[in-house]
Parts: structure tokens; C-alpha cells; sequence
């Protein structure tokens, strides 16, 4: 079978079950449902209550850890932790690279 019938045979199946899978969505379509009246978030408890937008980003941890590190040791001190952990990583990144560069 050459590559354009065995693609011609690919799409016609696709088709076919993309026809299937349409047809049983009507049938089974869901129902609409209307939205609610929004309640303030000062009348929900406290744990229903969404979190603020720093405690949603993907980095709500570092955000954390830096403001314990904060109250703790300062915002000096913080700082210098940091930047030395940040350069300590870099540097055995790069000391990495160059070792498994010239091994390779």
C-alpha cells in the first residue's frame, strides 16, 4: 500500500469516527445550566474563600520561603542566602557542563 492510500484510509476513519463522536454528543448533549448570582467573598467562610493572586502563581513556595526568610533573618541576610545559593547552582551548572563537554 503506497502512502497515499494508506493516508487516504487513515482519514477516512478519522472522519468516520469524528461523524460518531458528534452524532452521540448530540444525543447526549448536556444541559445548560445558568451561573448563579456571585456572592461576595466577604459572606463565604474563610476556607471556601479563593487565595489571593501570589498564592496561585507557580512560584507561591519561593514566595513562602522568601518571606519566612524575611521574618526570620532579615532582609539582608535573605538577600545574601539567596544570591549565594543562586551562584552556588550556577556554577556547579556550568562547571557540569564544561566537565561533561570535554568527556563527551
Amino acid at each position: 500500500m503506497k502512502h497515499a492510500e494508506a493516508q487516504g484510509a487513515v482519514l477516512a476513519r478519522m472522519a468516520e469516527s469524528r461523524a460518531e463522536l458528534i452524532a452521540a454528543y448530540v444525543v447526549d448533549e448536556p444541559l445548560r445550566i445558568t451561573r448563579a448570582r456571585r456572592v461576595p467573598s466577604r459572606s463565604l467562610p474563610a476556607s471556601t474563600r479563593p487565595a489571593p493572586w501570589f498564592l496561585r502563581t507557580p512560584n507561591a513556595e519561593l514566595i513562602a520561603l522568601a518571606l519566612v526568610g524575611i521574618a526570620i533573618l532579615g532582609l539582608r541576610r535573605t538577600v545574601q542566602t539567596a544570591v549565594g545559593a543562586g551562584l552556588s547552582a550556577s556554577t556547579h551548572r556550568a562547571f557540569a557542563n564544561v566537565f561533561d563537554a570535554l568527556r563527551g
